[in-house]
């Protein structure tokens, strides 16, 4: 379901992108902050979508008791996360705003999983 819902966000995305006015004026904005608006409604679902995965990650490591950082998996996600970018972002962007999620996520895991004794 998630899957399909973020297909028809991008095809939509992709599709419907408000025209870049020559001489633009006010009423421009709205089109580009609706687009913004629904944007960020995507990205909250998909932030809540990678937290609930990483509580089943936590859940799995507190059973095998194993340790909530894992630095080098965090790299690994890092260099994925970067090799992904298309910009207009540059990758040290990136690096820090999925640096920050993985922190609150780590956070989150920390208190559900391994501070509950």
């Amino acid at each position: 379901m998630l899957v399909q819902t973020l297909r028809n966000s991008l095809d939509h995305f992709e599709t419907d992108e408000p025209p870049i006015p020559e001489t633009p004026c006010a009423d421009d904005l709205r089109p580009w902050r609706d687009r913004i608006d629904a944007i960020d409604r995507a990205v909250v679902e998909l932030l809540n979508e990678r937290s609930r995965c990483a509580n089943v990650i936590g859940h799995i490591k507190k059973n095998l008791d194993i340790p909530v950082y894992a630095p080098r998996r965090e790299e690994e996600v890092l260099t994925n996360a970067m090799g992904a970018n298309r910009g207009p972002l540059p990758d040290i962007s990136i690096r820090r705003i999925i640096e920050r999620i993985i922190d609150e996520t780590r956070n989150l895991e920390r208190k559900k999983y391994q501070d509950e004794e």
